[in-house]
């Protein structure tokens, strides 16, 4: 790690100004989020109780329906109902709408990305309730906030207490959308602090409408580094990035000069996920990918490979290993921290956290959880920005210290 990553992030830390309780907005929504121990998820809480696991691509809330209990009804010629077709899962068909005493009632459609399974349901609408920071009311309940209402079945391998997807993609029915509501006074905006996998005990936080994001006795939001977000037309579920260059040890990687841009279809392109446990690379961008690291890293012993991570060393005491840098469009660099780039696998085993999406991969960069771990990231929807910050641990703080209680 170089010296001069670890000093800026320190000076903008201790630049920060102070923040008390009382000064808090009363318009911060946040919830705690944690990692799941059965499935490579992150989930946050609803209703008091309830995890939903973070969707950054999913178009709107899915929910489990079990009690068989009538619902309100979108209907069919409705502008909501119009809504869910324009951001209906590219992976599944469209639904059929159904009636329901006599009424037209909208069905819309969820894709469970582990199992890669489509179903459709009723789209409904109901009350939801998040924390907030503002001591004097704790709790805040939305009325009137959509979901698609899935029976059971479509999340049986989902492990117990996940209670459905809060999706979080830049649509108009995403749940971040429904809760920053405009006579709130909230931003169209969240943020993410997944934690790492370190210790299983580990939290997080996920605020909605604005911070300040309170980091121990510091506004984090002086952190962040912003870059655009670009919008993809045949994507509309998708946040990407412009990305120009990626860079190991500050030598850029000699790549073809189109290799990130969409092509007629829309793939292509470099985009993020929570569903993705490391960050996803085409075969022409992995290849000379990891000849560049195979380089850089030429004085490390390799070692046996593990499933999925392909590239593997040995790991000491003293251990050591290149910086990458992702050179954003416009001038950006999001500087991966060796934490963020390597996979501890066993006490003396560290493999890159970097995998082969293969030839037909529908995306050239597909950035995983691991690589925004332990980072405070922004979906800035409403100013069309990403913002990031370096690794909390280059300032001996974790997402665990980000305040989630009033």
């Amino acid at each position: 790690m170089e010296k001069s990553v670890v000093v800026l992030c320190l000076l903008l830390f201790s630049a920060y100004s102070y923040v008390s309780a009382h000064n808090y907005s009363p318009k911060t929504l946040v919830s705690t989020v944690s990692k799941n121990p059965i499935l490579p998820i992150f989930t946050f809480t609803l209703n008091k109780n309830q995890e939903f696991f973070i969707h950054i691509g999913g178009p709107y809330l899915v929910r489990k329906c079990n009690d068989g209990l009538p619902r309100p009804i979108v209907p069919c010629d409705s502008p909501v109902c119009a809504l869910t077709r324009g951001v209906s899962p590219h992976q599944c068909p469209l639904p059929t709408n159904t009636v329901i005493n006599g009424v037209c009632a909208c069905q819309a459609t969820a894709f469970e990305p582990f199992q890669r399974l489509c179903n459709s349901d009723q789209f409904t609408y109901g009350d939801l309730s998040i924390s907030s920071l503002n001591p004097i009311s704790p709790s805040v309940t939305f009325n009137n906030v959509y979901y698609l209402c899935i029976p059971k079945p479509f999340l049986v391998d989902f492990p117990p207490g996940v209670f459905g997807l809060a999706g979080l993609a830049p649509t108009a029915l995403a749940t971040w959308n429904q809760l920053t509501r405009p006579r709130l006074g909230l931003e169209k905006k969240f943020a993410l602090c997944l934690p790492s996998d370190e210790n299983p005990m580990n939290k997080g936080a996920i605020y909605f409408g604005g911070g300040p994001y309170k980091l121990r006795n510091i506004d984090a939001r002086s952190m962040l580094s912003y870059t655009r977000l670009i919008r993809n037309p045949r994507k509309l579920n998708n946040y990407f990035l412009g990305l120009k260059g990626i860079s190991i040890k500050g030598k850029r990687i000699l790549l073809a000069p189109n290799a990130f841009d969409f092509d007629r279809n829309g793939d292509g392109g470099v985009t993020l996920s929570t569903v993705f446990p490391f960050t996803m690379l085409r075969s022409d961008v992995y290849k000379v990918f990891i000849e560049a690291f195979a380089q850089a890293t030429s004085d490390i012993p390799r070692v046996i490979s593990t499933t999925p991570l392909e590239f593997c060393l040995k790991s000491t005491t003293n251990f050591q290993v290149p910086r990458i840098d992702l050179e954003l469009a416009d001038g950006v660099i999001w500087k991966v921290s060796p934490a963020n780039a390597m996979k501890k696998v066993s006490d003396d085993v560290a493999c890159l956290a970097f995998v082969n999406g293969g030839d037909a991969a529908a995306q050239a960069v597909v950035i995983g959880l691991h690589q925004m771990e332990n980072t405070l990231v922004e979906f800035d929807v409403g100013r069309s920005a990403f913002g990031f910050s370096c690794s909390l641990g280059l300032v001996n703080a974790s997402c665990g210290d980000f305040q989630t209680r009033a």
